[in-house]
């Protein structure tokens, strides 16, 4: 069952300049992909940090009020966070080898003895798709991530608007 809601035209007019600016952000992190994935990286960092910081914040707090706390996690969180948003590719290369090692294994997992080659297929594009992540390092994960995210905002710009041009118009009487 499809449940349809109306749209004023105020309303219908911002959805599709939000729909245009995701589109037009998706489109850009297409063709600038390496530096989204950077970014992206970078962002991750600073949550990390931002982490740290508030968890150390609230040890102070709650040391001052009486209770016993224990800080030295957060401090790694600041320190990692730090690492990460100093160093991108530190994030991004992790990451390639966390993926491309995950990849290799599920391709070796899947593969089934005695199958034809046809079989087989999908576990040898799975293993192919590995060992260039693992070739490509951070700048071939921070491709990918920028992709991913450009390709994932251009279609959820597309919806939007197609959402917006099927809905039903509310109009307001003054």
């Amino acid at each position: 069952m499809k449940i349809a809601r109306a749209l004023t035209l105020d309303s219908r007019r911002q959805a599709r300049w939000l729909a245009i600016g995701m589109m037009v952000m998706g489109a850009l992190a297409i063709i600038l992909p390496f530096y989204i994935g950077m970014a992206a990286a970078m962002l991750l960092g600073a949550s990390i940090a931002i982490s740290g910081l508030t968890g150390l914040w609230t040890c102070r707090r709650l040391q001052q009020s009486g209770y016993p706390s224990f800080a030295l996690p957060f401090w790694g969180y600041l320190l990692i966070g730090v690492l990460l948003l100093l160093w991108p590719q530190l994030t991004l290369g992790l990451a390639a080898l966390l993926l491309g090692v995950g990849l290799v294994l599920a391709a070796l997992v899947s593969w089934r003895r005695g199958a034809g080659w046809r079989t087989n297929i999908p576990a040898l594009l799975t293993l192919l798709f590995g060992v260039l992540v693992l070739g490509s390092g951070a700048s071939g994960v921070a491709w990918m991530v920028g992709m991913a995210f450009g390709l994932s905002l251009l279609q959820q710009g597309w919806l939007l608007w197609r959402t917006v041009a099927t809905a039903p118009t509310l109009y307001e009487h003054e």
